[in-house]
């Protein structure tokens, strides 16, 4: 069985010969998570101005047209968002998106593919579109305040902006649909931590006609779709579902239970997912990762597939000990054997 059809049947319910892996032990993995940070070059539209000194801050602009502000010299702080480049919604159109669908963006990323296509065992390529987000993609360029006011107050212009992006988003899948991708990967965090961030109704209305449309193109291109979203989500699932996706990325499940979101979504969604980063990794002890890594399996992956483990990419930003990290790869390369859900 090699890596590709380890993966496929693994997100398809048929029965692999064990969980696939994408995990930062130097041993084989299943995965080519092609993105512009896996590939080696941060390729794309280029920022409108690099970090300046103004005194107390340093400020920058970019690509977006995103105004960020941090400390003066604090070199390791992303900044916040000040200012943002549609202030009033109602001349959204002549805003100019930053054009992240150049192929020429994808040099290294095609290069990648093709080695592993070259391969005796190739990896299933999971390629990340280069407009990501739809709802983050939104907020991040009106402001989130701006955009949950939109909603009642200028609800006909927030769908005319969020559909001129789901367009992006169906150019970024028709290219990497022409590099060789098995899969798509989209971002979108649409929950709080025991909650939506807004109504189901609202989702359904402003964003899932987009996500069905766009996923069906990309199934129709023969991928599949992945979708990183955290936060308290199970009420979503159904929808994401009924829309396409076939796999959801999230970092934290213990908010909302492995048992319930197997019973939620357990053999029609697939999972790709660490051990959850906010309790469990950060406070539980190695038997605790163990035992954790081994529920997984039973719940999320108890339907002759449904699990595909990762490590949280970003260990720095939890302070996560190296330790159990190793735990956790070593749990998930030992236990990681599917067997039906009792």
């Amino acid at each position: 069985m090699t890596s590709r059809e380890r993966v496929k049947r693994a997100i398809h319910f048929e029965n692999p010969d064990h969980v696939p892996h994408y995990l930062p032990d130097g041993q084989p993995n299943d995965v080519l998570w092609a993105a512009p940070w896996t590939t080696g070059k941060n390729l794309g539209p280029a920022d409108i101005q690099s970090w300046k000194n103004k005194g107390q801050i340093d400020q920058r602009i970019d690509a977006w047209g995103v105004t960020w502000e941090r400390r003066a010299g604090n070199e390791t702080d992303m900044g916040q968002a000040k200012s943002y480049p549609i202030s009033d919604l109602t001349q959204h159109h002549l805003y100019k998106f930053p054009d992240r669908n150049n192929p020429s963006y994808y040099i290294h990323t095609k290069q990648a593919i093709q080695e592993n296509q070259n391969s005796d065992n190739p990896k299933y390529v999971l390629g990340v579109m280069g407009f990501s987000s739809l709802n983050e993609g939104i907020h991040n360029i009106i402001g989130l305040e701006n955009m949950f006011m939109s909603y009642y107050e200028h609800p006909n212009f927030l769908k005319e902006l969020i559909a001129r992006f789901a367009e992006q988003q169906r150019q970024s899948i028709k290219l990497l649909a022409g590099l060789g991708c098995d899969g798509v990967m989209a971002y979108d965090d649409w929950g709080l931590q025991n909650r939506l961030m807004i109504s189901r109704e609202l989702i359904n209305e402003f964003f899932i006609p987009h996500y069905r449309e766009n996923w069906t193109l990309a199934h129709s291109l023969g991928m599949d779709v992945w979708m990183h979203s955290c936060g308290y989500i199970i009420d979503l699932l159904p929808d994401l579902i009924n829309a396409g996706l076939n796999v959801v990325q999230m970092d934290q499940q213990q908010n909302m239970g492995l048992e319930n979101l197997a019973d939620k979504a357990g053999g029609k969604l697939a999972f790709w997912c660490p051990v959850d980063i906010q309790n469990i990794m950060v406070h539980g002890s190695a038997k605790d990762i163990e035992n954790y890594v081994q529920k997984m399996v039973k719940t999320l992956g108890g339907f002759n597939g449904g699990l595909v483990s990762m490590a949280y990419t970003t260990p720095e930003a939890i302070s996560l000990d190296q330790d159990k990290l190793r735990v956790m790869c070593r749990a998930f390369r030992n236990f990681g054997h599917y067997t039906p859900l009792i």
